[in-house]
């Protein structure tokens, strides 16, 4: 198990790291400039925070009380840094063996021999890696960092520079490599589907903080705050006000109707913010009734644009009110063929159902509001940047987009 509890003071950034990590991947996950890659180089020993620990398997590394600081060449880590480190003027059978120095040469030679065998590398040692694609040179720095049997393996975003099938390609390799070596791996990325893809849990950063850790379906289904659900690809955050209270569920007040919503700890008139995955949201059908599945939360409104994922629509939806210019905006995510299907498009005015268990209340205190909408502006500016910010209304509580 790795523990991680380090703090430091940055010109830029207040640090405050808390996590632990077992024998799985971990993924460090947020945006630019949240604290993940100078969390990797605290745990390599290439950073010395200002206070407190870093333990793995009961072994201390650091700790700032005791004044344990074990230099990085004592730490057994296996440490693969962005656009991968290597030697220019080693060939690759040296860039392997660079840290086997304090082995004879029989024993270099032999643990160099089998990572060329597992990591698929037979033909390439005696070659540079200027001479090397993008995949071998990934492998060349897996294959380095992994020949010392290092006690944790720290992964600096490394698929950041490839092309998208070798992108998918080398995601099948190191999900072997954790399953082979069971050692703690952490992987460092802001790349949404690379978290999800790869990771057994995720550590979501923000502003030098950990503002959400857990199994990786807890933290992209239910995420603990509207700032984490933005970070995870839950597009549709807003606010409401709980109005009633029954056996169904509560009521809350939004878009100028009511919500039914699970069960929660939310007084009557209390403000709450809740989020929805855009995967999870259903066009109903106009020539079927209503299934009592979808009969709760069935609203209206008018498709504004069509935003081709891959093979998926990404919708953006109206929800239509009083004001036809001021309804908040869902998001809608469809595969191709469902979208066919239902013979939808831009301008059409549409029924949507938002079943009560797809809906998702925050923990957040109303009084984190300002907080709240100051977390909207900067992640939605940093996280969807293909998508400006117009307006953020807070008498309704929505984003405008």
């Amino acid at each position: 198990m790795l523990d991680v509890h380090v703090s430091h003071a940055l010109p830029h950034l207040e640090l405050d790291i808390r996590f632990q990590a077992g024998a799985e991947l971990t993924a460090l996950f947020g945006p630019s400039g949240s604290g993940k890659s100078i969390t990797l180089r605290t745990i390599a020993g290439l950073f010395r925070p200002d206070a407190g620990h870093v333990v793995i398997g009961g072994r201390t590394w650091f700790d700032s009380e005791t004044g344990i600081n074990l230099p990085p060449q004592k730490r057994r880590v296996g440490y693969v840094p962005q656009h991968y480190g290597l030697f220019p003027h080693l060939s690759v059978a040296d860039n392997i063996a660079y840290g086997l120095h304090r082995l004879g040469r029989s024993q270099r030679a032999e643990r160099v021999r089998e990572m060329i065998r597992l990591m698929r590398l037979q033909g390439l040692e005696h070659r540079r890696p200027g001479e090397l694609s993008g995949g071998e040179q990934q492998r060349v720095a897996l294959a380095r960092a992994l020949v010392i049997s290092p006690d944790v393996l720290l992964l600096d975003e490394p698929l950041g520079a490839l092309d998208a099938p070798l992108r998918e390609h080398l995601r099948r390799e190191l999900q072997q490599i954790q399953s082979r070596y069971n050692i703690p791996t952490l992987l460092v990325t802001h790349d949404l589907a690379e978290a999800y893809s790869l990771a057994q849990r995720i550590v979501v950063l923000a502003g030098g903080r950990v503002v959400q850790s857990g199994l990786r379906d807890e933290v992209f289904r239910h995420p603990a705050t509207p700032e984490v659900a933005l970070a995870v690809g839950m597009r549709n955050v807003f606010r409401g006000r709980v109005v009633t209270r029954s056996s169904e569920g509560l009521r809350v007040r939004w878009a100028g109707g009511e919500l039914l919503v699970p069960e929660a700890s939310h007084r009557v008139g209390e403000e709450v913010s809740f989020g929805i995955r855009p995967e999870e949201i259903m066009f109903v059908r106009e020539d079927r009734p209503l299934r009592p599945s979808v009969a709760h939360n069935v609203i209206e409104g008018v498709i504004e644009a069509d935003e081709p994922q891959g093979f998926d629509h990404m919708l953006r939806v109206r929800v239509i009110t009083q004001n036809p210019d001021d309804g908040p905006i869902l998001y809608v995510r469809l595969a191709h063929p469902v979208f066919l299907r239902l013979e939808l498009g831009v301008g059409q005015r549409r029924r949507l159902s938002l079943k009560p268990e797809v809906i998702h209340l925050f923990t957040s205190h109303p009084d984190q509001r300002e907080t709240l909408t100051s977390d909207y502006v900067s992640l939605r500016a940093r996280l969807i940047n293909k998508t400006r910010i117009r307006q953020i209304d807070a008498a309704s509580g929505h984003l405008n987009l």
